[in-house]
C-alpha cells in the first residue's frame, strides 16, 4: 500500500500505514547527505569509510537508501567509491536539492519508491548545516518519525567533533550514535 501524498496546506506528511505489525531493519531508510566532491568535509577518508560501512550495513539488512545531492552541477556527484557500492541495489534512489534542508526531496523519494517514512538513519555532510537542517525538516514534516544520526559517518568543514553535537542535536528528539555502536547493532 503506497502512502498518500502530503497535505500541501500544512506541509505535514500523513502517518503511513504499515503492512507488517512489527518494524524491522528493512523498514529504516538510510539517508546519505551531500557526500560530493565539492564539499571538503566529504573528502575526509575516515568519513567516507564510515559512510561506506553504513551503506554495506543497509544493504545487508535490506534497508532502503536515499542518496541526497546538493546541486550536482555545482558540487559534483556523490563519490564514485560510494556509488559503486550501490550498483544493482534496487532499494536505492538519488535525489537533488537546492537548499540545505533536503527533507522534502527525501520524503517525495520515499513516497515514489514505496519506502517506509517513519524511521530514518542519517549520515553525510555538513553536520552543522545540511544534515542538521534535513533532520529538523524531517521532524517538522513527520513529527512521529524516528531519526538516528550516525556521528562518525558525518562531518563538517570545522571537523567531526564540533559544537553541533553538544549544542544542537541534544535539543532534538533524535538518537545520536557512533559507528562502533552502529556496527554492534548490525
Amino acid at each position: 500500500m503506497k502512502p498518500k501524498k502530503k497535505n500541501s496546506k500544512d506541509g505535514l506528511y500523513p502517518r503511513t500505514e504499515k503492512l507488517m505489525p512489527d518494524s524491522g531493519p528493512e523498514d529504516q531508510v538510510l539517508v546519505v547527505i551531500d557526500m560530493q566532491d565539492g564539499f571538503s568535509a566529504s573528502n575526509d577518508q575516515r568519513t567516507i569509510s564510515f559512510v561506506k560501512q553504513e551503506i554495506l550495513r543497509a544493504k545487508q539488512t535490506g534497508m532502503a537508501i536515499v542518496i541526497v545531492e546538493f546541486d550536482p552541477k555545482e558540487m559534483g556527484s556523490t563519490h564514485r567509491e560510494i556509488m559503486d557500492l550501490l550498483i544493482d541495489y534496487e532499494r536505492c534512489t538519488t535525489v537533488s536539492k537546492d537548499k540545505d534542508d533536503g527533507s522534502e526531496e527525501i520524503l517525495e523519494a520515499c513516497l515514489d519508491n514505496g519506502f517506509w517514512m517513519e524511521d530514518f538513519r542519517i549520515c553525510g555532510v555538513n553536520s552543522d548545516a545540511c544534515v542538521l537542517d534535513t533532520v529538523t525538516g524531517l521532524l517538522e514534516r513527520i513529527p512521529s518519525c524516528e531519526i538516528t544520526v550516525v556521528q562518525d559517518a558525518c562531518n563538517c568543514s570545522t571537523g567531526n567533533d564540533n559544537d553541533v553535537w553538544r549544542e544542537d542535536y541534544p535539543s532534538l528528539p533524535v538518537t545520536v550514535i557512533s559507528a562502533g555502536h552502529a556496527l554492534q547493532a548490525a
